[in-house]
């Protein structure tokens, strides 16, 4: 019995514990048309992962995402009326870029029954995602459910080649995704987006009320076609735009044929940085074979030791983060040197060391780290220091220098015959005559 009790309170603990790094708030917006009970399993999931979650109207006065300047949550959650074409006051779009460059976190569940609201359609267009204008719909006559959609083939068969973005998630070989009736929208050309689901080559989107014209022209079509998509913001903060809702309702995750739970919780994961999450833990520089860390001023060719600590959030805790392109900018204006630094891994952490030896130019140098990849928390350090020329007593001696050699001899040798040449004309001179001179 006791040991019953233990167990269940260790579970309970772990799931209370289990939290997303930026925090456990969430709001999940939904009006009255929204029927929340078809998605009790992605919120139950949520929960047993130790969020928060305040279920809220998009139209409730007191609904704010800030309190006195600061985030009164750490993440939103959106869902779009069917039954009105705006949201309340709190949820336009500054708002949302403001909780975004406070580091929240963003995912929006579009409507497939109508287009996007203007606040929803602003807010992606700020972060280069187009949404349709019209209430168009995806279809794709090769891959497709036959049973959920035998005329309309608007309910799509997707696999492992779909998912773009492997880091967010990615299906096995055998793993297939149900995707039900929705839209598809378009992304732009900024770098910072991270494209997650996509349609296959043979899909294409069109108009119901007119579909000939649609047809000829459609919105999206093929690879360019995108079904999930998100950003991931300079300071980390991370936002999802999901085609439709339904991708996430109860119908499908509790299909055991499909991997859409599997998805959906990848994604979850990412959006509200449970995964793909990677953190700077130090950074040190200094001479080698010296105690001083971190010195200020360094001189030309020394020989100079660099580390950084990478650590991966995996599974609720601190992990080593296993990368072998980490790189290291020792820069002026320009990199004086690009070095790829080698890992070494410890319990919590992966160190990246490298060594080398400052260039013979003088001036204002900074170590810079800039680690950026798809799916990942983008790290970057940047520490100045300064590059002095030698000291008047640390130039090398003539002695310490090999090629001086030469013109060290040289001078001795001159020195050298100089003395023998005294020496041999005063013992070497004429000898004077003896003899008497004589009459």
């Amino acid at each position: 019995m006791f040991s019953a009790l233990l167990v269940t309170l260790c579970i309970t603990v772990s799931s209370v514990l289990a939290l997303s790094t930026t925090g456990s708030r969430a709001l999940f917006v939904a009006d009255s048309s929204f029927n929340i009970d078809d998605y009790t399993v992605f919120l139950g999931d949520l929960k047993k992962r130790g969020f928060k979650i305040d279920i809220r109207s998009p139209l409730d006065p007191d609904l704010s995402l800030f309190i006195y300047g600061e985030r009164n949550y750490d993440h939103v959650i959106l869902t779009l009326p069917s039954t009105q074409k705006q949201l309340g006051p709190n949820l336009l779009t500054k708002p949302f870029l403001d909780f975004i460059s406070k580091d929240g976190n963003v995912l929006i569940l579009l409507n497939p029954e109508q287009h996007a609201i203007n606040s929803v359609r602003d807010f992606a267009r700020e972060i280069d995602i187009q949404l349709p204008f019209r209430d168009i719909k995806i279809v794709d006559h090769f891959n497709y459910d036959a049973d959920l959609s035998p005329e309309l083939h608007d309910v799509l068969v997707l696999d492992s080649s779909n998912t773009v973005s492997k880091s967010v998630s990615a299906l096995g070989g055998s793993e297939k995704l149900i995707y039900p009736s929705g839209q598809a929208f378009v992304l732009g050309n900024n770098d910072l987006i991270v494209p997650i689901l996509r349609a296959s080559e043979t899909a294409y989107t069109f108009d119901p009320t007119e579909e000939m014209l649609a047809s000829e022209s459609p919105f999206a079509s093929g690879t360019q076609a995108y079904l999930v998509a998100g950003i991931q913001t300079r300071n980390n903060a991370r936002a999802v735009i999901v085609s439709t809702d339904k991708l996430f309702s109860d119908d499908l995750l509790n299909n055991e044929k499909s991997a859409n739970r599997k998805f959906a919780t990848d994604v979850a994961k990412w959006v509200f940085q449970e995964s793909g999450v990677i953190r700077l833990d130090s950074v040190t520089h200094n001479l080698i074979n010296s105690t001083e860390q971190d010195p200020y001023i360094y001189r030309v060719k020394q020989d100079v030791e660099y580390e950084a600590k990478i650590s991966e959030y995996v599974n609720d805790k601190w992990v080593p983060y296993i990368a072998d392109d980490v790189q290291l900018e020792f820069t002026m204006l320009d990199p004086y040197y690009r070095i790829t630094l080698s890992p070494s891994e410890n319990e919590e952490s992966t160190s990246f060391k490298t060594t080398f030896t400052t260039p013979d130019q003088h001036g204002m140098f900074t170590f810079k780290l800039n680690y950026k990849r798809t799916g990942l928390s983008y790290i970057e350090d940047k520490r100045t220091v300064v590059v002095r020329h030698f000291g008047h007593n640390e130039f090398l001696r003539s002695f310490e220098i090999p090629n001086a050699y030469p013109y060290i001899t040289s001078i001795l040798v001159v020195i050298g015959a100089w003395f023998l040449f005294i020496l041999l004309w005063i013992f070497c001179g004429e000898e004077k005559s003896t003899t008497k001179k004589t009459d």
